[in-house]
């Protein structure tokens, strides 16, 4: 670990993070599911050439993962004393679309300190300073005691396959951080999720003879508002010190082809947000259960339940890992007393911590500008995260 009289604290400038994170903006990420209107849908493959090339400047090991067609994770190695013990860094480099105001998504501007345009804050900010971390431990000529690897991976804006690829092929690591924004606090919980569709059916008929149909939709009604009463108390029994209780939500409704035609199908896509100690496979069970019963007690009510669409872990590193603890150190030495948390939004960290590698969440910026048409980060923060990853970097991790 730094002494004080070799700290990196003050050694990279907002101007050193202006630069670098201007040219990632400027370079069109958007996640090609999420991107279609655009022409092209643009896709990752841009921001790895980039990233790619910023590592070979240092001389570092450059490695692409294929994932998709013509989307790749690439890696970043730096080596370290101890050549066999890795500490990774993991940062996804697809964002949203959309941008309503001037001036566009992909023409970063900087105000008052923020940089503003699309990924500036989720989280083109943290790759920054990863790569800013990087730059300052080769700079400094200060090898780490531990390889270094930094990946940056695709698709996490939609189903999240890079990092599933980056655990499921390795490297593996002692630790891994995971860039999202965190306005710098270390998170080490955060909510998972389990995604279903669901449908009733009835039977179509003219709707000046509704007696003859049944209507789905009035089905689905009677359906949640069952679901509603049935979960409520099981939901209430249940919470985590740093996420709060789970929740479910219904967040999309399709049901009817007319207005004069009862209508024989309505679906709804059902979000549940789990938390640290409710096992995934448990959670779909007990809403098959809860599902079952409110059909057994109302004679013809026909629901279609389909399997899960999406089953994403929450995550919860125990508050004294080592990794907390060795960014909990490197954050003092850069910012101050640091704040451990849970966050609400789920990350790549939890598909790594199910491989059995203690990660924890890191990075500049707010959570609420995120996506949004005004979407910035502070790039002191940019600045003031390289440090503290480089310092973390030199922690032997082992105390």
């Amino acid at each position: 670990m730094a002494t004080a009289s070799d700290s990196l604290k003050g050694s990279v400038s907002a101007d050193d993070a202006g630069a670098i994170l201007a040219d990632l903006v400027a370079i069109p990420s958007v996640n090609p599911q999420h991107g279609q209107e655009l022409s092209p849908p643009f896709g990752e493959a841009a921001v790895a050439a980039y990233v790619a090339e910023f590592g070979r400047s240092l001389g570092l090991v450059v490695e692409f993962q294929p994932v998709l067609p013509g989307r790749e994770n690439v890696l970043l190695t730096l080596e370290g004393a101890e050549r066999d013990r890795r500490l990774l860094f993991e940062c996804h480099m697809d964002t949203v679309p959309g941008w309503a105001t001037a001036p566009g998504p992909f023409e970063p501007r900087v105000h008052n300190g923020r940089l503003y345009g699309r990924g500036a804050c989720d989280v083109k900010g943290t790759l920054t300073a990863m790569l800013l971390a990087l730059r300052l431990l080769v700079q400094h000529g200060r090898r780490p005691p531990r390889t270094i690897v930094l990946a940056a991976t695709v698709d996490e804006e939609h189903q999240a396959r890079g990092v599933h690829r980056l655990a499921a092929d390795g490297p593996f690591a002692e630790a891994a951080v995971i860039g999202e924004p965190t306005e710098l606090a270390i998170a080490i919980a955060h909510k998972g999720c389990v995604r279903w569709r669901l449908a009733t059916l009835g039977r179509s008929a003219h709707s000046s003879r509704a007696e003859l149909g049944i209507n789905a939709i009035d089905e689905m009604v009677d359906l949640l508002d069952a679901l509603r009463r049935e979960l409520a108390p099981i939901l209430a029994s249940r919470s985590h010190p740093l996420v709060g209780r789970p929740t479910v939500s219904v967040c999309t409704i399709q049901g009817g082809v007319a207005v004069n035609v009862i209508p024989d199908r309505c679906v709804v896509e059902i979000d549940r947000r789990t938390i640290p100690g409710e096992e995934l496979a448990d959670v779909h069970l007990e809403f098959e259960e809860v599902v079952g019963r409110i059909v057994r007690s109302r004679p013809g009510l026909r629901v279609d339940l389909q399997p899960p669409f999406v089953m994403d872990p929450s995550l919860g590193t125990p508050p004294n890992s080592l990794i907390v603890r060795s960014l909990s150190r490197a954050v003092e030495a850069i910012i101050g007393p640091a704040d451990v948390r849970g966050v609400s939004f789920g990350t790549d960290a939890s598909k790594l911590s199910q491989t059995g590698i203690p990660s924890v969440v890191f990075g500049p910026g707010q959570i609420e500008l995120a996506h949004t048409d005004d979407e910035s980060v502070e790039l002191v923060d940019v600045a003031r995260a390289a440090e503290v990853l480089a310092t973390l970097a030199l922690d032997e991790g082992r105390r």
